[in-house]
């Protein structure tokens, strides 16, 4: 059952009262993925934050699991590509790709549904199941039940997988630095991987890209759970916080200021908690 809570004007003045104690990471937003109380209209914090009913009150942050997932199995398969490793790397990264990369970021991005996270939820769901069709791929072509996709089936594919990422990527500016980051050189990466196909140097440049992108995903991983564990929620580790995205809607906000709040506009976006 929820918890009596005082009604939003209350905790309005509140919340306007204790905001320099509570902004301790000087405007950065509580996770990775943009899930944040400080820019949303108070009656979409009052019902989805401070309510003991939310699902995402009662949900622990998934985001860290995902981007460790993503990132532990990226960086294994790439040891082939880099040249570090042989060519059977391949086929240890399989079993990781189908659990660890695929099935566990598969759900953190359900559990990412459950805390109203349109964006994180999509991203990590999405490689998710990259990962295990890779892996099925894999399993599928070693066992002779299909034959090995051609050159230019692989380029058309990896080089969508870039497309989608780089749209992944347009909806992290202003998020943070670090997301920004992660999401840019992911792009990269699969062009090259595509390029890579017929150009063995190409290929292991696609390989280094690899491994850094997956250090920018543990990087995230870490200062999300190092902030939670370590500084009890305080962003301590920085992601990089961009903070126009919040000045913008503070000034849309108060244009409006007499308006009732349930009359405000909510700013469009993946900014959910």
């Amino acid at each position: 059952m929820a918890h009596e809570l005082p009604p939003p004007a209350v905790l309005r003045s509140q919340r306007n009262m204790g905001a320099s104690e509570r902004n301790m990471n000087n405007g950065a937003t509580n996770d990775a993925f943009g899930n944040t109380d400080e820019w949303q209209p108070v009656d979409y914090w009052y019902n989805r934050v401070l309510s003991k009913s939310s699902p995402a009150a009662n949900t622990a942050n998934p985001s860290a699991l995902g981007l460790i997932a993503f990132g532990y199995t990226t960086a294994l398969l790439q040891g082939a590509n880099t040249a570090w490793t042989d060519g059977s790397t391949e086929y240890v990264t399989i079993a990781f790709a189908l659990f660890f990369g695929g099935l566990v970021q598969l759900l953190a991005g359900m559990w990412e549904f459950r805390r109203n996270n349109m964006f994180a939820a999509t991203a990590l769901s999405s490689y998710g199941g990259f990962w295990l069709s890779f892996g099925i791929y894999i399993v599928l072509e070693a066992g002779g039940v299909i034959p090995a996709s051609g050159t230019e089936g692989l380029q058309m594919m990896l080089t969508l997988w870039g497309l989608l990422t780089f749209g992944f990527f347009l909806c992290t500016i202003g998020l943070n630095v670090a997301l920004m980051t992660l999401f840019f050189s992911l792009a990269i990466t699969f062009f090259l991987l595509a390029a890579g196909q017929t150009h063995r140097r190409v290929l292991k440049a696609a390989g280094y890209f690899g491994v850094w992108t997956a250090g920018v995903a543990w990087y995230i991983a870490f200062a999300e759970l190092l902030n939670e564990v370590w500084f009890r929620g305080r962003v301590v580790i920085p992601l990089g916080s961009m903070t126009w995205p919040n000045k913008k809607h503070e000034v849309a906000v108060g244009k409006h200021s007499d308006l009732p709040s349930s009359q405000r506009s909510m700013p469009a976006g993946n900014t959910v908690v």
